[in-house]
């Protein structure tokens, strides 16, 4: 426990002195200068001064705004800056509401009586017990009495419990509500600590994922700040979610150590923590124990086919564990040389462990990844990803990686019954998986039910905020579903978020294509390609666009240089379509076909509008299951 001194508030207040031109200096931060966690430093500023960690470094900056009010002749503008506010707009507000009086005000009024210090309302304390027992912290949720209560849990599969609130009385909540974020756990920085730490975060995750009324925002988009000075409240703004969960690990030879810390992002408050230590050669079974214990306390529980899985580490052995942690590092980075790394992480799990469900899932993600980056060859990669997940299902009949694999592997094979009925099941186990949303959705769009592909795409959106693929897919679902406030939505977003991102412009370019906006088309697509010029489909796109511009000898010089092979024939279907060339247009698209492959999205595609109503086309798309096709929910 660190003293509450007056040496240590002195030491806190060097700390915001030296940062007060720093508006983004944040409690964390100070945490990690001060070596304690938030929690800690509540206690210490709360015996002090009676005040909350945020309030007293707002004090401390609006003390010396008041020094500079009567010391300088800066502006109140100028101030506002100097001490590390965003806006006069800002200060003004603070100050009037710290002093009684507005800045400018006391400014006229210096030299007159002293003002006097308002006085604060108690906040709550959270108590951080000594012993390893989960308690429950009631908070008053609104005027009418209701309360809210955290369940809380510790240590990896049980820490996940901390993300789950139930409100008594009314029984019923809001997504908003009901909505977290898991940062990536921080470590002491040697090697074990660190895969400590991104097993803890992944098995958190994975755990709260099972419960059907949170909404959890995917890895992907939390891990983007990993390194993030942000404080709390700004990381929740941008994820759209109520309470964010982090913590440390700290492996010190035998022992292991987890802090976790659940932050209410509207007050920025810590409504809970735990500190947890442990052998580390019993990790998993202390953490399967306290699961089974700790689970018994939820109202908010998973459905009960994935109650086991909601409390249960994946593998009982410390050895098959170290390896996959490694793996799914490996398989993170995408490029052949750490794909095949991966796999072999995984194998030496298996080995390990052959009862390994997830080590099967991830190793058949291997494969997927290697076949869609080009890498190997796409049938190959496609049968050796259905091989592994089948052993995945075998052990595990509630793997959503798997099945949400499985079904990607039907979706690209055109067996749309299959691949709906398996996405059905992979969401049924996972609700909260962004990736098997967003795939589900790519599959609706191609048989041409928008509106249906719009809920799911809007899902993941929702549950992986910051992805570039999502936001993409989800702004091209918008605009072939005519739904233009939507699609206007999706690319304000996207400016703000991912304008260096070669996705974006495609999906933007693909929409005034839709819309028949040429120009912009153009001037996107281009954009994209400068971005990322190896892709050929991008290519193409921009050729189909200069010959709806006229632009013809651009588009015959692309065709008498594109070699006539299979994996050309889509880009040169695209460029007779541009010339508005139905027949050579076909021919392309039948002789794709003949070797049971068509484009993407052909049935809703703006390339190839031109061709609804004619005979073969419609040939086509009965041949690949696209007509009448009827969704079984």
């Amino acid at each position: 426990m660190y003293p509450t001194d007056k040496n240590s508030i002195e030491k806190l207040d060097q700390l915001i002195d030296k940062n007060i031109l720093n508006g983004s200096y944040s409690i964390d931060d100070i945490c990690l200068e001060l070596g304690m966690s938030r929690s800690q430093l509540f206690r210490l500023v709360k015996e002090e001064t009676d005040l909350s960690t945020s309030r007293y470094i707002r004090r401390r900056r609006l003390l010396k705004g008041k020094e500079l009010i009567e010391t300088t002749d800066h502006k109140i503008a100028e101030i506002s800056y100097e001490i590390g506010l965003d806006s006069p707009q800002t200060f003004t507000k603070y100050f009037t509401e710290e002093f009684g009086v507005s800045p400018s005000e006391y400014r006229k009024n210096r030299g007159k009586e002293p003002l006097e210090e308002p006085s604060y309302e108690e906040l709550e304390v959270v108590q951080v017990p000594k012993i390893q027992v989960v308690e429950e912290v009631p908070f008053v949720a609104n005027k009418q009495g209701k309360y809210k209560y955290v369940a809380l849990a510790l240590l990896v599969i049980v820490l996940a419990a901390a993300g789950v609130w139930i409100i008594k009385g009314s029984g019923a909540f809001s997504e908003s509500e009901n909505s977290i974020a898991v940062l990536p756990f921080k470590s002491n920085g040697n090697p074990e600590a660190v895969l400590l730490a991104e097993g803890v975060t992944d098995q958190i995750h994975g755990s709260l994922t099972t419960l059907r009324h949170l909404k959890v925002i995917s890895k992907n988009s939390s891990e983007l700040f990993r390194e993030s000075k942000k404080t709390v409240p700004q990381i929740a703004s941008e994820l759209h979610v109520a309470y964010v969960l982090g913590g440390t690990t700290t492996h010190n030879g035998a022992r292991v150590r987890i802090t976790m810390e659940l932050v209410k992002a509207s007050e920025d408050r810590v409504v809970w923590t735990r500190q947890y230590e442990g052998k580390a050669s019993e990790i998993i079974g202390l953490i399967n124990k306290i699961a089974q214990d700790i689970t018994k306390r939820f109202q908010l529980k998973p459905s009960q086919s994935l109650a086991a899985k909601s409390n249960q580490m994946p593998t009982d052995n410390p050895e098959a564990y170290n390896e996959y942690l490694q793996g799914k590092q490996l398989l993170a980075t995408r490029t052949k040389e750490k794909l095949l790394a991966s796999i072999t992480k995984f194998d030496k799990a298996i080995a390990l462990d052959s009862n390994f469900s997830d080590a099967y899932a991830c190793k058949a993600s291997a494969y997927f990844s290697l076949g869609n980056l080009s890498h190997i060859d796409l049938d190959s990669s496609f049968r050796m990803t259905e091989r592994e997940v089948l052993k995945s299902i075998r052990l595990d009949a509630d793997n959503a990686q798997a099945y949400g694999l499985l079904a990607a592997v039907y979706r690209d094979e055109y067996r749309w019954e299959q691949a709906n009925s398996t996405f059905q099941i992979a969401l049924r186990c996972n609700p909260n998986n962004a990736q098997v949303n967003y795939w589900y959705s790519l599959m609706l769009r191609s048989l041409g039910l928008l509106e249906e592909a719009l809920k799911y795409s809007s899902r993941a959106v929702a549950l992986d905020p910051l992805s570039p693929v999502i936001l993409s897919g989800h702004i091209r679902n918008c605009s072939y579903a005519h739904k233009q406030e939507m699609t206007k939505e999706g690319i304000d977003n996207g400016k703000l978020l991912f304008n260096d991102s070669f996705l974006f412009y495609w999906s933007t370019g693909y929409h005034y294509l839709e819309i028949k906006d040429y120009p912009a088309a153009l001037r996107d697509l281009t954009k994209a390609q400068q971005l990322n010029p190896s892709v050929k489909g991008l290519e193409a796109a921009v050729v189909y666009t200069k010959a709806r511009l006229g632009q013809v000898p651009a588009a015959k010089t692309y065709l008498a240089t594109l070699p006539e092979t299979p994996d050309n024939y889509t880009f040169i279907a695209m460029v007779y379509a541009g010339l508005n060339d139905k027949q050579n247009c076909l021919r392309y698209l039948e002789k794709m076909a003949s070797l049971g492959k068509i484009p993407t999205d052909m049935k809703v595609s703006p390339f190839f509008h031109f061709l609804h109503g004619e005979a073969r086309f419609n040939a086509l798309l009965q041949q690949f299951g696209l007509v009448n096709f009827k969704l079984s929910i």
